[in-house]
């Protein structure tokens, strides 16, 4: 025979089960615009029934209980997107790279270095048509100095924003580690709620974010354990383990995308870290053009105004200044102290401006250092070389964005808390804790009137 109580033990484990489910709702709804939360699911199962034997065994069902309390989540999709989100945060900083490159030329503009050189050029080719005018020399001068601050500006911009991506790259590296340990610890705490049987969802949530924070800095992988701790790879160098966390040495070599602790070398793939990489190589190819165009300027120049014999009737002066780079390129004393040093010929006659056509030709002159280009040529092929990189950057960022805003809706329309149907839960599960108790009532009324009977 069953037992008197059995009927208020389901009625009170039904009790129990559905203010757990109503409960989860609540959280669920409660959390509905929290970054990084996965909605939350109540598992309930049967209880093991009991078996009654009598003229022939009788098996009866006795209520149910709470299994479990469970994410809903859909790995690959997380898999994807941590994927997709890394890689498109390495176009978005290496397209900021570019584009802040592309701010410090000011191309096409009246600031940009192509006017200035042009205007250089242009007050040489004056020069040559009036060869004794000092207003035409005073000309040459003022756009050549125009010319090399102008220079001076965009060197002095690319250290300055060398600095800022190296200050950037130590900042990343440390935000990594920082994230790890914040890993490390939450491996921790589900490990030893895990041992135990329960399921620490909020904590998982809270890992998961931490991970997905992680891929906008850098390209990692993970393993899952059994204990539900998570293993976290950059490269070959493990971050988090289920002991711990390891941090990412800061060592880097921009050129090769990697760190090093002096033992081994991490290779670095995407993330932040990887576009800021990126960004340093870049600078410094834009740096070498720049070097090699004021290189050229300044040898092809400074050869013809040597053969030149100025007004005060001396010849072999250099007219800019400096050995290597942009960095050092200045007028030459000579042309600061007295503009008649300024040679427009070769032979010294005040009429003789052939070689202030020469310099003025030096435009269009190819130079084998530029690859047989002129300076001008050159100049061009940089600023739509950059143009053409930043489109490209920009291009494949737009497209990452979009794959990533696609993965992102399918992964929210899995993990994402939808009200209506948490609403509609809750009324499902108030109904049924309405019938539970109400079944509950009944139990009770009859056990009262069976125990009244009795006690007569």
């Amino acid at each position: 025979m069953p037992d008197t109580f059995m009927g208020i033990d389901i009625a009170a484990r039904a009790l129990r089960a559905f203010q757990m489910a109503l409960n989860v709702t609540g959280h669920n709804l409660a959390n509905v615009d929290t970054e990084g939360y996965s909605r939350q699911r109540i598992d309930i199962q049967q209880t093991p029934p009991i078996t009654f034997f009598g003229m022939r065994p009788l098996t009866l069902g006795t209520g149910q209980f709470v299994n479990t309390v469970m994410r809903v989540r859909d790995q690959f999709l997380d898999g994807r997107y941590l994927q997709t989100n890394y890689e498109g945060s390495r176009l978005s900083q290496l397209s900021t790279s570019l584009g802040t490159i592309e701010g410090i030329y000011q191309e096409p503009g009246p600031n940009g270095l192509q006017s200035s050189l042009s205007a250089m050029f242009d007050a040489w080719s004056q020069l040559s048509a009036n060869p004794a005018d000092d207003a035409a020399r005073l000309q040459v001068r003022l756009q050549s100095q125009l010319f090399v601050q102008r220079v001076h500006d965009i060197n002095a911009q690319f250290a300055q924003y060398g600095k800022q991506l190296d200050g950037e790259v130590n900042a990343t590296i440390t935000q990594i580690n920082a994230i790890a340990k914040q890993i490390s610890d939450l491996n921790i705490q589900i490990r030893s709620l895990s041992v135990s049987g329960a399921s620490p969802n909020d904590l998982m949530d809270q890992r998961d974010l931490a991970i997905q924070k992680l891929t906008d800095l850098v390209d990692v992988r993970t393993v899952d354990h059994l204990d539900g701790t998570k293993t976290v790879y950059v490269g070959s160098h493990t971050l988090v383990d289920q002991f711990g966390s390891y941090d990412l040495p800061s060592q880097y070599d921009a050129n090769s995308s990697t760190v090093t602790d002096g033992t081994k070398v991490i290779q670095i793939k995407g993330g932040r870290l990887a576009g800021e990489f990126g960004g340093i190589v870049a600078l410094g190819n834009y740096q070498t053009q720049l070097d090699s165009l004021v290189n050229s300027v300044r040898t092809q120049v400074n050869l013809l105004h040597e053969t030149g014999i100025n007004l005060n009737g001396t010849t072999g002066i250099d007219f800019f200044a400096g050995s290597v780079g942009a960095g050092d390129l200045d007028l030459s004393q000579e042309m600061k102290d007295d503009i008649r040093n300024i040679a427009a010929g070769t032979s010294g006659e005040p009429g003789d401006g052939t070689l202030a056509s020469s310099i003025a030709g030096v435009r269009d002159l190819p130079d084998p250092n530029l690859g047989n280009r002129s300076v001008m040529d050159y100049y061009a092929n940089t600023i739509s070389q950059l143009g053409q990189e930043s489109a490209y950057y920009q291009n494949g960022l737009q497209t990452q964005q979009a794959m990533l805003s696609q993965i992102d809706q399918q992964r929210q329309s899995v993990m994402g808390v939808n009200m209506d149907e948490e609403l509609a839960n809750m009324l499902k599960y108030q109904r049924s804790y309405q019938a539970a108790a109400r079944f509950l009532t009944v139990l009770d009324q009859t056990t009262e009137d069976l125990i009244s009977q009795f006690g007569r």
